[in-house]
């Protein structure tokens, strides 16, 4: 086995790990969010999926920081998973305290804390040097080099272009446009 399918294999465990603490964080809240919201005299159905509002933007927000998206998106998922595990925090700290538990209050945010925690250690897991040269290596071997590959559309593009650009800058003026000398004696006469 080598080192690309070790490290590949290592981080989905990690994933799936953190993932289901996360669930379990998620119902956790869930019920300190309906608490503070019952206690702010909001009613029944609407008590019960406040959480709706309040934790699961953080989980959009732990996906919107896939790499797959663009860097101001991975931004804003991160920003979205913090002010949402903040607002979470305080639900949970103040369940604790409406109830009179101190101790439901700490359990609280020790689950939310770990939360962010964990969803900011999952965002930085990267391969280490020696995983990446193998991997490196293992799609250099892997594919033959071609001395006629064929052009991607970009590459296509660029050319045309190019060539655009070269045959306008030798032409002296656009078909159909008057020169300027001209249009100058037309106005004069």
């Amino acid at each position: 086995m080598s080192f690309v399918e070790i490290a590949n294999r290592i981080k989905v465990c990690v994933i799936v790990a953190i993932s289901l603490v996360m669930v379990y964080a998620l119902f956790v809240s869930r019920e300190h969010v309906t608490e503070v919201a019952v206690w702010l005299g909001i009613p029944g159905w609407q008590a019960a999926t406040a959480f709706i509002l309040v934790d699961l933007p953080a989980l959009v927000g732990k996906v919107l920081q896939v790499k797959y998206f663009a860097h101001s998106t991975r931004k804003v998922g991160t920003r979205l998973t913090y002010f949402s595990g903040a607002i979470s925090l305080i639900c949970n700290v103040a369940a604790g305290v409406i109830l009179g538990s101190y101790g439901a209050a700490g359990w609280g945010a020790f689950v939310v804390v770990m939360f962010l925690v964990l969803e900011s250690v999952v965002v930085k897991i990267r391969p280490a040097a020696a995983v990446t040269r193998a991997k490196n290596a293992a799609s250099a071997t892997a594919k033959p080099a071609s001395t006629t590959a064929e052009p991607t559309a970009r590459q296509l593009a660029a050319r045309k272009g190019a060539e655009t650009r070269k045959r306008n800058a030798a032409a002296q003026i656009s078909p159909g446009r008057v020169p300027l000398v001209e249009l100058n004696a037309s106005m004069a006469e």
